[in-house]
């Protein structure tokens, strides 16, 4: 009976599945020398929509009240409501037209400031070139002269007390989660390009795909506590 015991213990021991914590995927700011500044970028109120949650639960949008049930809408909002191209909403982000030559533009400026900086300084310009150098990426695998997107500083801050509880901090998560996921999805549809969620970063081509709707849909969220 020892014996039958033992193999039943390894048996379960080795085809049990054990359950592996998921964290939430966020791109954190790079380390910088404090040394070094470079000019802020210019900000402005309608590219920032904040999502406050205070330690009685309570959910707030730009300063109003809101039920969590409407916080998708207002999240997909955030970004279509001047996705056409025309700015028709003053309250949120623009979108502006992006074109090979506008890239080859800024990369050949950005190259050139980057020349002229102290040495040091010369790796703060890499994320920059990067960026516009995605943008031509992503003209070349939409096979177009020219797309819209969405301002480069819009961004959804979450704001959290400390008393918030962990169950609304995630359905947010979720929700602001869920919203960019069914965007990259609709416009992967529109493309011809079948499912977002389906498509395979291990191919190449799948692997661009992603990548160009992950700039045309961009992803930007930092969090932050609420002042006491």
């Amino acid at each position: 009976m020892a014996d039958i015991a033992f193999l039943l213990l390894i048996f379960f021991l080795v085809t049990t599945t054990m359950e592996v914590d998921a964290g939430i995927s966020r791109n954190l700011p790079l380390k910088r020398d404090l040394d070094v500044q470079l000019p802020p970028p210019e900000i402005h109120d309608r590219d920032i929509l904040i999502i406050m949650a205070n330690s009685k639960d309570m959910l707030y949008v730009e300063g109003e009240e809101m039920l969590i049930e409407n916080l998708e809408e207002k999240v997909r909002e955030f970004y279509l409501a001047n996705a056409s191209g025309n700015d028709v909403n003053d309250k949120m982000p623009s979108y502006s037209t992006i074109t090979s030559a506008i890239c080859q533009q800024n990369i050949t400026s950005i190259l050139a400031s980057q020349a002229s900086a102290p040495e040091a300084q010369k790796s703060l310009y890499d994320p920059e070139i990067q960026k516009w150098e995605d943008k031509l990426a992503t003209l070349r695998v939409l096979g177009k002269s020219s797309y819209v997107e969405i301002s480069g500083q819009a961004l959804i801050q979450l704001k959290n007390q400390a008393g918030t509880t962990y169950g609304l901090y995630i359905e947010i998560q979720d929700i602001l989660k869920k919203v960019v996921n069914d965007l990259r999805n609709e416009r992967c549809r529109e493309l011809g390009w079948g499912e977002y969620s389906e498509l395979d970063r291990e191919e190449a081509d799948d692997r661009e795909k992603i990548e160009a709707l992950q700039v045309l849909i961009p992803e930007r969220i930092i969090e932050a506590k609420i002042e006491q």
